[in-house]
Order: C-alpha cells, then structure tokens, then sequence
C-alpha cells in the first residue's frame, strides 16, 4: 500500500516538473528556439576591387569635376576686376585698365578671386593623386583567375587614368593663372611707393615676363599617367601671352573632354557592376 501511495507522488511530482526539466529531453526541444541560419556572402576578385579601389577613385574624380566647375566663374570674376580696377594706387591712376590688359591689371577684385581659385588647388591635387595611387595599387591589377574579368579591370583602369590626365591638365590651368599672377603681384608690391622715397617720377611697370614652362602634372612618389594630357596642344591656347578669354575657353574644352571620358568609364563600371549584386 506505502508503495502504491509512493509511485503515485512520484508521477505527480514528475508532472509537475518544468518541461525543460524531463529527462527524455523531448519537451525541451520542441520548446527551444531554431538556431540563427548563417548566409555566406559569395563575391568575386572583380566586384571586390571595383568596390574597394574603383568606387573611391571615381568619387575623388566627380569631387573634382565640382571643384573644377567652380574656376569659370571666378575667372570671368577676375576678368570684370581687370577692367573696373580704380584708384591711385594702379598703374595709370585713372580707373581704367593698364595699356587694355585683359589680365595684368590688379584691384581689388582681381585679388580675391585669384585667392579663391588658389583655395580649389589643394583640394583638387589631393584627389587625383589619391585616385591615381587606387589605381595604381598592385592588387588591382593582379590576375583574379577570370580573363574576361581581367581585361574588364584593364580597360576600367585606362578609362580613368584618361579622365585623370584631363583633370590634371585642367588643374595645371587653374593653378598656373593663380601662380604666375600670385607671383606678378609680389613682385610689384609696394611700387607705388618708390616716387615718394626716391623724389622721383617713377612709374611701375606691370610684370611682363614670359611665365615659366608648365610645371610637370606627374606628382612625385607616382608612377607616370601613361595618359597624361599636353596642356600646350589645347586648342586656341598658347602657353605664353594669353588673353583671359582663350584661358577660359581652354579650361571648357578640357571639361567637355574630361565628361567624355568620365562617361565612357561610367558604361565600362555600370557593365562590371552588374554582376556583382546590391
């Protein structure tokens, strides 16, 4: 009977248990969450370097291409500063342009728009030797064991080395205005005081001398553009003695240039991409 009544509080206890707590483990397994499923993300040599080299060498280009938009402008700033220069303190001293110079004339206006194209300078150097070292990188040129794929990278890489020479061509423009005049200017400063210390008419005279050759466009520490753009072949542009107007009109052809690389180079990217996924 004890036993009957023993058996009996041990089938209600084991009732009472958790589920989790049966022996048999049944009821633990039909309660317990399902494991989190891994996904394996599958990608190939090609979409890895488009991504990590070609995408960031892209955008440091479209960085450039609105900082170089932003030069037009200030040149057409620089040229209504040339013709309404006025005061005593320049050349002629009747406020009109020096000997109908449409570019050595300073004022007040010349003067700051020469310091905002020197602020487009920097920005834009730093991007094309950040984007031309992407491209020069080892691992993007290495095989990735796929020769459609090779030369897909091949081609995507001399379409944007072509936009780079463009680009620097059109900085080389840019920076040497900003510099030659910079350096006009600093030579004459202060001319205007030479009469009064000397007791003497003395008339300044603007700078007038040939600038120097354009500087190499290849930056130090990089191998050479084999696309690297002769500024000097740009159509209606002479480096030497140059109306403002020829400088500016260079400076568009060269962006319409650049846009038709930059397209070009665009295709060959979107084409790569497609395959590669989100």
């Amino acid at each position: 009977m004890q036993r009957l009544i023993l058996l009996g509080s041990a089938i209600v206890c084991a009732c009472l248990l958790p589920l989790a707590a049966r022996s048999d483990g049944t009821a633990a397994a039909a309660t317990q969450t399902p494991p989190p499923q891994i996904y394996h993300i599958v990608t190939t040599p090609l979409c890895q370097r488009l991504r990590d080299r070609i995408r960031p060498a892209i955008a440091m280009i479209l960085q450039n291409d609105s900082s170089i938009a932003k030069s037009p402008p200030l040149f057409k700033d620089y040229q209504r500063g040339t013709l309404t220069a006025i005061g005593s303190a320049y050349p002629n001293g009747n406020g009109s342009p020096a000997g109908n110079d449409s570019i050595n004339n300073q004022s007040p206006e010349t003067s700051m728009a020469l310091q905002r194209m020197s602020y487009l300078v920097l920005p834009i150097a730093r991007n094309l030797i950040a984007a031309q070292t992407a491209l020069d990188d080892t691992q993007l040129v290495e095989p990735t064991g796929n020769a459609g794929d090779d030369q897909r990278l091949r081609a995507i890489r001399a379409q944007l080395l072509d936009t780079i020479a463009f680009q620097s061509a059109s900085l080389d423009l840019i920076n040497g205005f900003v510099q030659t005049q910079q350096m006009g200017e600093l030579q004459h400063v202060g001319e205007e005081y030479l009469s009064a210390i000397q007791s003497s008419d003395t008339t300044a005279h603007m700078y007038q001398a040939t600038p120097n050759p354009w500087q190499d466009p290849n930056t130090p520490g990089l191998k050479p553009n084999p696309y690297n753009f002769d500024v000097t072949t740009i159509p209606g542009l002479a480096v030497g003695y140059n109306p403002l107007g020829n400088i500016m009109d260079g400076l568009q052809w060269l962006r319409v240039e650049t846009q038709k690389r930059e397209d070009a180079a665009g295709k060959s990217v979107a084409d790569a991409w497609g395959g590669c996924g989100k």
